[in-house]
């Protein structure tokens, strides 16, 4: 009987060090604060200073330690019988198509803050097949018939996104990308007969801008569209024909205005 009371005396001191060690490294670590999905984040300001702050509050949208994949997908068709300014040209018959298809991944480094790849395929076609032009003179009168241009291009980019959520939900935000890509594309031009096997290779390095909009449909997964408005490049093109080069060019040019033919929708998978 003695031996069984002397255990259970030895379990409790025991059980009374271990709480009270436990205790003491509570004291030492505090507990890691969680955020919850629309709170608003703090702002690095406001243990510094109680000065009103200028811009939109920040809400969590976009968790720290949060992966995403997904794709975004682009169309833009044209055609000059739908276009009012195709009829200031006589007889014009003309039709395009612009396709980008472009799956990336990206991960949350900080909340709200996220790095990502994405890869882009791009085709687009060009057909004009009559156009009379008349610049106000018969002398500069002239014909366009079975005009056709092909481009196809790859690119590789690396973007750096921020978020700014915008209800307290967080399901609806805004971001910016801001990208470097290489896109490695070719185009067929042909009018005639002499440029039936005539083409042009280009190299890009571009960085360019992207602001939009997401919005959660449900709690892991989201949808978004975002709209190029400019960049810097750099732009290498060469000029083949009949599998020799002829021509090249180097240019570099800063352009900063809305593309319209760089809108895309996107849909991501949050992981």
């Amino acid at each position: 009987m003695k031996k069984y009371i002397l255990t259970i005396m030895i379990l409790l001191c025991v059980a009374s060090i271990d709480r009270a060690y436990a205790q003491e490294q509570t004291k030492q670590r505090p507990r890691k604060e969680t955020i919850k999905l629309g709170s608003e984040l703090p702002h690095k300001s406001d243990s510094t200073s109680t000065r009103k702050r200028r811009g939109l509050t920040q809400h969590l949208i976009i968790p720290k330690g949060e992966w995403q994949v997904g794709a975004q997908i682009s169309h833009v068709s044209m055609s000059s019988s739908n276009s009012e300014y195709a009829l200031l040209i006589n007889g014009l018959d003309a039709n395009g198509s612009l396709t980008k298809i472009a799956p990336f991944v990206s991960y949350a480094f900080k909340h709200n803050q996220a790095v990502g790849l994405r890869f882009q395929y791009t085709t687009a076609d060009a057909n004009i097949d009559a156009a009379e032009l008349d610049l106000l003179s018969d002398d500069l009168e002239f014909e366009i018939e079975n005009l056709r241009g092909k481009l196809t291009s790859y690119q590789t980019s690396v973007y750096y996104r921020v978020y700014v959520g915008l209800d307290n939900k967080g399901r609806i935000g805004l971001f910016n990308d801001v990208a470097l890509g290489y896109t490695n594309s070719k185009t067929d031009f042909r009018y005639n007969e002499q440029t039936e096997n005539a083409y042009t290779k280009s190299n890009q390095i571009k960085l360019s801008l992207h602001p939009g909009i997401v919005v959660f449909a449900m709690n892991n997964l989201s949808t978004h569209v975002s709209i190029g408005i400019g960049g810097v490049s750099y732009n290498n093109t060469k000029y083949y024909r009949d599998g020799e080069m002829v021509g090249k060019r180097d240019f570099s040019k800063a352009n900063f205005k809305l593309d319209i033919l760089d809108i895309s929708i996107g849909l991501s998978i949050h992981l």
